[in-house]
């Protein structure tokens, strides 16, 4: 038991580790499509929702809602697309709070110029957007990544 064993220098690149601290990556399937999912729809259901409980009619079984249904999702995708930017940067409470005020907001302006037609209300749901996408880009331009 006393033969010499010759030792090989073996040298790995360096792992960086500080990127993995406090995340799993664990792959969620179909995560993606969830998330284009809830992007395209909140607002409709939103609408639908406060137009029920103020009283209009708040399902639309004819062919003249189809229009205001695709606007409507159009006009949600801008600041779901904030705060998910917002989300992925580190800053979840900014984004949910951004979501929480600018949310019903976008929906009580959505019910208010319902009669206006597809082209309002898509309007009203992105402009609702642009304080939460302003937040974003002065918290960049101050160098603070979010």
């Amino acid at each position: 038991m006393t033969d010499p064993v010759t030792l090989t220098l073996v040298r790995y690149p360096p792992r960086d580790l500080s990127g993995r601290r406090g995340r799993r990556h664990v792959r969620v399937a179909l995560r993606g499509t969830g998330a284009a999912s809830v992007c395209l729809l909140w607002l409709p259901a939103g609408f639908y929702l406060g137009l029920t409980l103020a009283g209009g009619n708040g399902l639309a079984a004819d062919a003249a809602g189809w229009p205001q249904m695709a606007a409507l999702a159009a006009g949600g995708v801008p600041l779901a697309l904030a705060c998910r930017l917002m989300w992925r940067r580190g800053r979840a409470w900014a984004a949910c709070a951004a979501f929480a005020v600018l949310g019903p907001t976008a929906v009580a302006g959505s019910v208010a110029v319902e009669g206006f037609g597809p082209l309002a209300v898509a309007t009203v749901g992105a402009a609702a957007s642009l304080p939460a996408w302003l937040v974003c880009a002065w918290r960049r331009s101050r160098g603070r990544g979010a």
